[in-house]
């Protein structure tokens, strides 16, 4: 009985071992020695306890001559030299995590609580409680935090750094940012921020964090009302926490430090290992400690790789992150080829998502039409992994091939829950009444600068039967959004470019390029076979249609795609690799993707228009959120403010409709619009307008009186869009028929 009891034990901490060992150990062949090392051991120990100072002397034995083989060292000389090296990490180790403990951060800082929550009715009621915004913040999409297992037992079980209070306790939360609701829910019983949920991994055998697009899409805006906090919800807004940065005192930084001081903390360890384990405690304590410890250590690679490459040197802060940067970078890089690695020097703020299933194109460059495509990446983006590249830097069997564990159900599930979220209205009973006289100037005003950018139009019939054919069936309608050039609306163009010029290999992935041609060929060969049937075309234009798609086709070069060319290439594997797993029919997978819509993606060199209803809730402005107010969006670029200050509870400003200036806060981010990446040039109302947008100026200088005019109708500002007039078919390429 003790014997069984002993092996148990020892499989127990040789599993965890072996988890551990795997997290950190790189693909070199030292490793893939000592891990045949320790598997004989195993084997050895497991077969009798009595055999255990004979097995180690065998394994000894064979470690010495394997590494004597290898490196022509004795072990004792190797165990030596290795002695400073462990010596210097546990000293670097120690000192980090004295370092975090006890450095007060200069961004984040607790603020008084709200006194109330005030939730609008955006289409999904005005409860907390209410079942679509449940759904939409608390569905699991298959991620993890930076693709990796953090536990969802040790994120509710751990401990602050300074206190024994729950790391996850709502004010700490809240006081990085987060949206936290005021009382626990079925679907959240743990309290923990909107978008902060779990899900079943089944590598790490248990419920790891799933971070859902709900905790970046929700926002909060706090005002003095009366004298009291109020804090307003706004669903599908702009969230304000800064869950990437690395400064101390953020999220991120803050949860590894609070790991590595319970790792090295036995009694901090002694307490969190009793909540998590329950009943299994203490037996379960050393494999729960080499579990974690691995976790741990790869949060550290992790941000130390973003350092050593230098990957994100424009400051993120709050309400913000490069998205498109850390997407690639996660996929393509960390899951890839770290050649792929490339400097993200373009943050956005996160976009609204409120009317989006409408739009035609979405994403700050217009570059993604169909909506699964745009919700596979994003959880590619936030974790979900994907199977590419083994240990060993080679591609992974075809059986394994592109297997990821983004949930492709739930995604389609939050997309059609998105479908009915409607713009925010300006709550007069909170930030003031509306002048109609204003509002009325202001919408004359508007119609004359603003619209024939931001005015978006319903899509013909026959770009419908091409575009969205199973929204026409459903009478679901779909928005024509103005795609703008970036050097004519002349605002900061770093994002634009990057997403145009960087080039990534995906020759490591194994893709088999003529797989890859015929899952594109399929898309291209479906819009043409819809564009001829809605446009009635001549066997002379669907020639040069097909001719076009043989040259889309030829172009396909999987050494140098585009960002937006490599996620589409990854997208197309993916779904179909999930659609034949979870056993869609044609019309279920047409469903999936958006009402029928195709994963034909653009790269331009460009910005979107997006359509300003709700406008008034979502500063800053710019896609970079380098405008604090709509005020300032309607002054020269030169008088804007050069550096403003962003906290994760910043005041909103409803006179100038922006965040204040001048915050009540003394810990935030300072935004330095100085910064490439940063700027908030362009998209002025100034002297020298030609009478067409061109340079980033793209209308007359306005009287102060025009301006607050503007902005009172932009408070109630509603979109509804007319019929968009019929255009001819572009011309096909040069070479093709006409």
């Amino acid at each position: 009985m003790i014997i069984d009891s002993s092996r148990r034990k020892l499989a127990e901490v040789w599993t965890a071992v072996r988890r551990f060992l795997t997290q950190i150990v790189g693909r070199s062949r030292i490793w893939a020695i000592l891990r045949g090392v320790i598997r004989g051991y195993h084997a050895r120990l497991s077969e009798s306890l009595g055999w255990v100072i004979g097995g180690i002397r065998a394994g000894s034995a064979y470690l010495e001559k394997e590494l004597r083989d290898f490196f022509s060292w004795p072990i004792r000389k190797l165990c030596l030299a290795l002695l400073p090296v462990i010596a210097v990490v546990a000293v670097v180790s120690l000192a980090v995590v004295w370092y975090l403990l006890y450095v007060p951060s200069s961004q984040v800082g607790a603020r008084p609580p709200l006194d109330q929550v005030v939730y609008l009715d955006q289409g999904w009621g005005p409860a907390a409680s209410s079942s679509s915004r449940q759904l939409y913040y608390y569905t699991p999409q298959g991620t993890s935090m930076l693709g990796i297992g953090l536990r969802y037992s040790w994120l509710v079980n751990l401990e602050q750094l300074r206190s024994p209070q729950r790391f996850i306790d709502p004010d700490h939360m809240r006081a990085m940012g987060f949206v936290v609701d005021a009382y626990p829910t079925d679907k959240n019983p743990d309290q923990l921020p909107v978008g902060f949920t779990r899900h079943y991994d089944a590598e790490a055998r248990d419920d790891v964090l799933d971070i859902t697009c709900a905790a970046c899409h929700t926002g909060e805006l706090r005002v003095d009302v009366h004298g009291k906090q109020v804090g307003i919800r706004i669903d599908g807004g702009q969230a304000m926490h800064a869950i990437t940065s690395t400064r101390l005192g953020q999220f991120a930084p803050t949860l590894i430090a609070a790991m590595g001081a319970t790792l090295l903390n036995p009694l901090r360890f002694n307490r969190f290992a009793g909540r998590v384990l329950g009943a299994r405690y203490p037996g379960g304590s050393v494999p729960l400690w080499f579990d974690m410890a691995g976790v741990w250590l790869q949060f550290l690679k992790t941000g130390f790789r973003d350092r050593w490459y230098n990957l994100y040197p424009v400051e993120e802060g709050f309400g913000r992150t490069d998205a498109i940067a850390r997407i690639s970078n996660q996929v393509f890089g960390t899951e890839l080829d770290p050649k792929n690695y490339y400097v993200g020097n373009a943050p956005v703020s996160y976009p609204a998502l409120w009317d989006a299933p409408r739009f035609d194109w979405v994403q700050y460059s217009a570059s993604v039409s169909q909506p699964m495509a745009r919700n596979l990446g994003e959880s590619l983006g936030v974790g979900a992994r994907v199977s590419l590249v083994n240990q060993e830097g080679q591609p992974v069997p075809a059986s394994q091939q592109f297997v990821s564990t983004a949930m492709i159900p739930n995604l389609h599930v939050i997309e059609h829950t998105l479908r009915a979220l409607q713009p925010p209205k300006w709550p007069e009973e909170l930030l003031g009444k509306i002048d109609p006289q204003k509002r009325d100037r202001g919408k004359a005003l508007y119609q004359q600068h603003c619209a024939m950018c931001h005015q978006p139009c319903l899509v013909t019939p026959q770009d419908m039967a091409v575009e969205r054919p199973g929204d026409q069936a459903d009478g679901y309608t779909l928005w024509q959004i103005n795609q703008i050039p970036a050097d004519m609306v002349g605002t900061d163009p770093l994002a634009a470019l990057n997403f145009v010029n960087v080039r990534l290999d995906l020759s490591m992935a194994g893709i088999d390029r003529a797989q890859l041609i015929a899952g594109i060929k399929t898309i291209l060969d479906e819009q043409r076979n819809r564009t001829v049937k809605a446009y009635h075309l001549n066997a002379t234009q669907a020639a040069g249609l097909e001719c076009a798609e043989k040259q889309e086709l030829d172009a396909v070069n999987l050494k140098s795609a585009s960002i937006g060319e490599a996620l589409h290439y990854l997208d197309i594997m993916l779904a179909k690799r999930a659609y034949i797993a979870l056993g869609l029919t044609p019309e279920q997978q047409q469903d999936f993707n958006g009402g029928g819509a195709l994963d034909v993606p653009q790269v331009i060199f460009q910005y979107r228009a997006r359509p300003l209803g709700g406008v008034w809730a979502t500063p800053p402005y710019l896609h970079n959120g380098s405008v604090p107010s709509l005020y300032e969006m309607l002054i020269p670029a030169s008088e804007r403010t050069k550096k403003f200050f962003v906290s994760s509870q910043t005041d909103y400003d409803p006179q100038r409709v922006g965040l204040a200036v001048s915050p009540a806060a003394t810990k935030g981010f300072w935004l330095d619009t100085g910064i490439p990446g940063n700027q908030n040039i362009g998209h002025e109302f100034r002297a020298g307008y030609s009478g067409r947008p061109e340079h980033g100026v793209i209308g007359p200088e306005l009287t102060d009186q025009e301006r607050w005019d503007i902005i009172e109708y932009l408070k109630v500002h509603e979109d509804h869009p007319v019929q968009c007039a019929a255009q001819p078919l572009p011309p096909p390429p040069v070479g093709c028929p006409h």
